[in-house]
């Protein structure tokens, strides 16, 4: 018994020995083989052995190793992209984000290589890619309608009947409408098939980090987009800050293993563009421009309001009929910028200028204003030329030939021969060359450059001779100029005389950063355009416009939210005919608000209607309105508050602090700056009627932000920047906000 124990411990002292010699033997190898690539093979792993190919290198198209088939050693670099900075307007609502989107590829080869009930079954297979196609249609017949019943079946047919690698949808980068967002994914993985374990490695998505504006059309044109060979607004003029600096981790590839390399370059993400634009006025600017546009089928229109002290650009419109009914308009074209239009009526303002220049201020001359005879006589005045002009399709020339008026009421009539009478008086019938010159001394028809692109300067007829290209200049016709340019020169008027050229970008800070790296500020183009004394005519004469006896806008005048400024209206030149269509017109109007304490600038273009300027004094009236009674100025309802000292701060819900600070300051009430909470704040009163400030929820840790009585932008911005898609229902601010977390969306109920 004893002999039988002694011979089973010696077999487990053997059998033990060999295992810990083969381990020990296995130490030393593997100690002999990490001396061996330490000392040996180092430069090879490191990627800067001579046997290997670095493709991180310029020139490593040169090296021998290039054109070696056998070399499998070789450095790669991949470049990671930083995250693009965002655009935010004068309230730190985002207006510009990032949102991933997809591209959906069906790998069949590892759907074959599955033993699942289809493999089998050419019936079930078939069944299946019917089941299939007619899903994808009916979710994806709205984003990508060219994808008809039979694309899907051709798709899913070559992925999973031939067991080929498909790509089924594909992500238009540039298209807001073609994007297969996070809620498409949530559906395609919830579909029975690709919810079964064996079928989800089929299913692949390649995402890409898009662009997305989260108030649709708003300024859309203006904030731009930086795309191929789309590049404009503020996406191309500011990419380099927007961008960032591209990082690169290296790759080392030997022996078909890929091995990361410690060389690893940090990406830098791009700086956050703070724009003048602000979210309320722009809305305010959209909807009315479009409501007009649609009432009249409108070809396309502008509108663009400035700041008038600062030059800063509060709202920019262009918008384009989007089909033939004109139910529906887009932003499109640069009008405003770029678009080169016949001014019409609105640059008699800038004849008066002129005129007032020349004749210093002296407005004391009565013209004609409906009908008269131009006489010219040539150069040795051997021959005298009478030219026939009026103002009215039918007139008696007894009666009107008569009619005289002093330049207040030729620019409240809007008259052609009252202002080219004016001009012709003060520089002579034959000295057209005089008339630009004094036209270029007030800098309304230089070139300037703007933070999205050079605006061109007026294509004026200048070695002109002729009696009518004098005569059409006066009042705005046979050239053409951007609307941008007749807002400056407007808001110079308004401004005392101060040109600035426009505003629209206010500072750069890092992402998600307050302290600004860079600020800018409107150039001023001129500091006194001309003299104070013509300044102040200038501006009687555009108010006269609207409140005076024979004003084109008198309509419209109102007595509480007071504006100036001159209505236009030209014939569309039609290239075809070469001559003057009548029936169809561009109209406009450009001034200021308040009238007699300008605050903003604003104008208004529309292009190929039926009816005159009237529309565009409308528009106009409905945004100065709009614009004096919201919150940002503190003016329409804001001045009936009662500012005694015994006024306490009101109950507020979540707003920014920023805003908060202006309202109060507004209603001309203290709190304590010292205990306001960053970045919301939301406020009202103890039983004993002091002040209450208090911090709101908004942020849980690294849960979603809660926006509970927050405003609906800002409640959007919120979660936009924190990664979410945002769909909202009702009017008010935020009573409830429910997250879908298949779809990672959330739904806000307003109240």
């Amino acid at each position: 018994m004893q002999n039988n124990e002694n011979m089973g411990n010696k077999r487990f002292n053997t059998r033990m020995g060999v295992i810990l010699f083969l381990v020990l033997l296995l130490g030393v190898c593997c100690f002999g083989k990490i001396l061996y690539l330490v000392i040996f093979q180092r430069s090879l792993y490191s990627g800067t052995s001579s046997k290997c190919l670095d493709k991180t290198q310029e020139d490593w198209k040169q090296n021998p190793l290039a054109q070696d088939s056998t070399c499998d050693c070789y450095v790669i670099a991949n470049n990671v992209r930083p995250v693009r900075g965002e655009i935010y307007d004068d309230q730190n609502h985002v207006l510009v984000s990032n949102v991933t989107v997809f591209d959906l590829t069906l790998d069949g080869r590892i759907f074959g290589s599955k033993d699942t009930i289809y493999v089998h079954s050419a019936a079930k297979l078939n069944k299946l890619v019917e089941t299939l196609s007619a899903e994808f249609y009916n979710h994806f017949k709205d984003k990508f309608p060219k994808n008809d019943l039979q694309y899907y079946r051709k798709k899913f047919t070559r992925a999973l009947i031939e067991q080929s690698n498909a790509l089924i949808l594909q992500s238009n980068e540039s298209n807001e409408q073609r994007w297969v967002t996070s809620e498409d994914t949530a559906f395609i993985n919830h579909l029975p098939m690709f919810s079964e374990k064996p079928c989800k490695r089929c299913v692949n998505y390649t995402y890409h980090t898009v662009r997305i504006n989260p108030y649709g059309d708003l300024a859309k044109r203006t904030l731009g987009l930086n795309i191929g060979d789309r590049q404009y607004g503020m996406e191309y003029y500011f990419n380099e800050q927007l961008a960032g600096i591209e990082g690169s981790r290296k790759y080392l590839y030997v022996n078909k293993a890929r091995l990361p390399l410690n060389e690893y370059v940090e990406p830098v993400d791009g700086y956050d563009i703070h724009t003048t634009l602000n979210l309320e006025i722009q809305n305010i600017v959209h909807n009315e421009l479009k409501a007009k546009l649609i009432e009249q089928n409108a070809e396309w229109g502008c509108a663009v309001v400035m700041e008038t002290e600062t030059g800063e650009i509060k709202a920019i419109c262009n918008l384009r009929r989007a089909n033939r009914d004109g139910s529906d308009y887009t932003e499109s074209d640069e009008y405003v910028l770029h678009k080169m239009v016949e001014p019409g009526s609105t640059f008699k303002i800038a004849s008066a200028l002129a005129y007032l220049e020349q004749r210093h201020g002296d407005d004391n001359k009565a013209y004609h204003i409906l009908c008269h005879d131009f006489k010219r006589t040539n150069k040795d005045n051997s021959r005298t030329y009478v030219y026939h002009k009026y103002d009215k399709s039918s007139y008696d020339d007894n009666n009107h030939k008569n009619i005289y008026a002093y330049p207040s009421e030729i620019i409240q009539r809007s008259s052609n021969v009252g202002i080219a009478s004016m001009i012709f008086d003060a520089f002579g019938d034959n000295n057209y060359k005089n008339y630009l010159k004094k036209i270029d001394q007030l800098y309304i028809t230089t070139s300037f450059s703007t933070q999205l692109g050079k605006i061109q300067a007026p294509n004026l007829k200048r070695n002109a001779k002729d009696f009518h290209t004098y005569y059409n200049t006066c009042y705005g016709a046979g050239f053409t100029m951007t609307p941008i340019q007749t807002l400056v020169y407007y808001n110079a008027i308004a401004n005392n005389g101060k040109m600035l050229a426009p505003l629209f970008v206010k500072y750069i800070t890092k992402a998600h950063e307050t302290e600004p790296l860079e600020t800018f500020q409107a150039e001023v183009l001129n500091e006194k355009i001309c003299s104070p004394q013509t300044i102040a005519k200038a501006k009687s004469y555009l108010k006269a416009v609207v409140y005076g006896e024979h004003g084109t806008a008198r309509p419209y005048r109102d007595t509480i939210i007071t504006f100036a400024g001159k209505t236009g209206t030209r014939d569309i030149w039609d290239e075809e005919l070469k001559a003057y269509n009548y029936s169809k017109n561009s109209v406009s109007f450009c001034g200021y608000f308040p009238a007699d304490t300008p605050k903003y600038t604003c104008l208004v273009f529309m292009y190929n209607v039926s009816k005159k300027s009237s529309i565009a004094v409308d528009v106009f009236a409905r945004i100065a309105r709009n614009i004096m009674n919201t919150g940002n100025n503190g003016y329409g309802a804001l001045q009936t508050v009662n500012h005694n000292q015994n006024t306490k701060t009101p109950r507020t819900y979540v707003v920014n602090t920023e805003q908060y600070k202006f309202l109060m300051k507004q209603l001309g009430i203290a709190y304590p700056d010292s205990q306001l909470p960053v970045p919301y704040v939301t406020s009202g009163l103890r039983e004993d009627y002091s002040v209450m400030l208090k911090k709101p929820r908004f942020k849980n840790g690294d849960k979603m932000p809660d926006v509970t009585d927050m405003i609906a932008a800002d409640a959007v911005s919120e979660l936009t920047r924190a990664g979410y898609q945002v769909k909202i229902k009702g009017y008010g601010v935020v009573h409830r906000q429910d997250l879908n977390t298949a779809t990672n969306t959330v739904t806000l109920y307003l109240e």
